[in-house]
């Protein structure tokens, strides 16, 4: 299976949270892919190389992405069986439904389940039992807003229980306003 995941960039420590709180309540998957975005789910390709290249080409123009989780909601995967905990985005939430758009536009678009609209989210927790998931304290994390910022998506490939890496896609930098051209970078 191949997916597109951004992978956004947190300061150390709350690079840290966020990791020890997936490996508690999410270990297997904390132990195969570091915290992301998901924004092509699962698709078979026969041609995994072109499809990568058809990903670099619908993300060519796109710049780097700034985001903020604001908040926390629990939602049922019906793929997994599992319930889950995302981060919800507010900033860059726009940027990256656009961006979802962009990638699903070629052959697997009819990949995309009816009825399931894309949220831009990180999932931090998940099990077979709502009530866990309901008792978890997302503010182990850090206090909200959580800020990062997407520099690259990467596609990559499920095989083996291993991701194995088929492309980099790194987005264009930031441009600044003229008023911020002394500012330090961030």
């Amino acid at each position: 299976m191949i997916y597109v995941l951004a992978y956004p960039r947190f300061e150390p420590r709350v690079a840290r949270n966020i990791a020890a709180f997936r490996s508690a309540h999410e270990p297997e998957r904390a132990n195969l892919v570091d915290p992301h975005i998901t924004l092509v789910f699962g698709v078979r390709i026969a041609a995994p190389g072109a499809f990568a290249a058809f990903c670099q080409r619908a993300a060519s123009r796109a710049r780097e992405i700034p985001v903020e989780f604001s908040g926390s909601e629990i939602g049922y995967d019906p793929f997994e069986k599992t319930h889950k905990l995302f981060l919800v985005s507010s900033v860059g939430t726009d940027d990256l439904l656009a961006l979802h758009e962009r990638l699903y536009d070629g052959p697997h678009r009819r990949t995309l389940h009816p009825g399931i609209s894309f949220k831009p989210h990180m999932t931090v927790a998940s099990n077979r039992d709502q009530s866990i998931i309901e008792r978890l304290d997302v503010m182990e994390i850090g206090s909200f807003p959580i800020a990062g910022r997407i520099c690259a998506l990467e596609v990559v490939e499920l095989a083996d229980n291993k991701l194995h890496l088929l492309q980099s896609i790194p987005l264009q930098g930031q441009k600044r306003p003229r008023s911020d051209r002394n500012a330090l970078p961030e």
